[in-house]
């Protein structure tokens, strides 16, 4: 299949409490499918499970439990980018210790990626070339 343009945008916050505000923000980019997952950072999974790291903890001291990871596609890149800069402006561009992160990787290949892309690219194949 080919995937020409399309990019992953990646979220992770550290306040799931904020989770509803991001798809909001992702909808209003026209951003949907998105994939949410529950997750950890290194840090915390050390400090846990190994007693050499366990000094650690005193450095989380703000880090809540679990993160929550947000994944969306998108073949447009003018959507990832007004997403990034409203969820910028939301996170005061995630300069506070233990907010989160975000970042685009291109997709170079991508299986079982659903109907909508298959459509979308039969469509541009079928358009005059101009």
């Amino acid at each position: 299949m080919n995937v020409e343009n399309i990019q992953a945008l990646f979220v992770v916050i550290s306040d799931p409490d904020k989770l509803d505000q991001v798809l909001e923000v992702l909808l209003e980019c026209e951003i949907r499918g998105a994939t949410i997952m529950e997750t950890q950072g290194m840090a915390k999974v050390l400090s846990d499970h190994a007693p050499i790291f366990f000094g650690l903890r005193s450095l989380m001291a703000n880090e809540r439990e679990g993160n929550r990871t947000i994944f969306a596609l998108s073949r447009h890149p003018e959507k990832i980018d007004k997403a990034i800069e409203k969820l910028s402006a939301m996170f005061h561009g995630f300069e506070e210790a233990f907010t989160g992160m975000m970042f685009v990787v291109p997709v170079i290949r991508a299986v079982g990626v659903g109907r909508k892309f298959r459509q979308q690219a039969q469509e541009q194949a079928q358009q005059p070339q101009q």
